[in-house]
């Protein structure tokens, strides 16, 4: 546990562009202490979207589906009751799943359990690399990617690039990146919105409020 840090501030850095954030809880006392938690977070069950009828469930079983991650939560998560949905700062929102015992000494950690978010970063399989989002093209039937229609320009380009996957399947974030390809279009009005007269199809009517 980190009980002090030194720090230089930085006014010209991009907080967009940062990568390590801390958060900090209060000076835990004897009434108010830290409590051991354990953050919990689940992958899929297998690596593939939909298995085929020739398929073997063993080779696209997820060979790790829980992930356990020591903390310290505030003294207040000990009112909680199982079940009641909690948000940790720059984390995300987890359900309270219990008390249970860890080590040899039984020591006591609360227990919670993320709820995912719905963003695609959290939608990714987190078991090698991009297992899960790859798998569904090798299955028999389903065809090659599609190719980029010339009508749609080449593969858009966005800031999620400067953190692109390495050989490993993640990005420097840690994150794996879902299965997703999209096309840069033109604008249809070009750079600047024509100055169109009378576009209107509405029809003016007095107003019901004159006198």
């Amino acid at each position: 546990m980190i009980t002090a840090l030194s720090m230089g501030l930085h006014l010209e850095g991009d907080f967009k562009k940062t990568t390590k954030k801390i958060t900090w809880l209060a000076q835990p006392t004897a009434a108010h202490p830290l409590i051991d938690a354990t953050l919990i977070d689940y992958d899929y069950l297998i690596t593939k979207k939909k298995l085929e009828e020739n398929d073997d469930l063993k080779d696209f079983a997820t060979p790790v589906t829980e992930f356990r991650e020591a903390a310290f939560a505030d003294a207040n998560v000990r009112e909680l009751k199982r079940g009641d949905i909690i948000q940790f700062e720059r984390r995300g929102y987890y359900i309270f799943d219990g008390i249970a015992e860890k080590g040899k000494q039984q020591e006591k950690t609360w227990e919670f359990i993320l709820i995912p978010d719905g963003r695609a970063a959290g939608l990714a399989s987190k078991a090698g690399g991009t297992a899960a989002a790859e798998a569904p093209r090798q299955s028999k039937g389903e065809g090659k990617p599609a190719k980029p229609n010339d009508k749609k320009g080449k593969m858009k380009t966005t800031a999620a690039d400067d953190a692109a996957p390495a050989a490993g399947g993640v990005d420097r974030y840690g994150v794996t990146p879902p299965d997703m390809k999209m096309y840069k279009v033109d604008m249809v009005v070009g750079s600047d919105a024509p100055d169109i007269e009378n576009a209107s199809k509405m029809y003016k009517v007095e107003s019901v409020y004159q006198v």
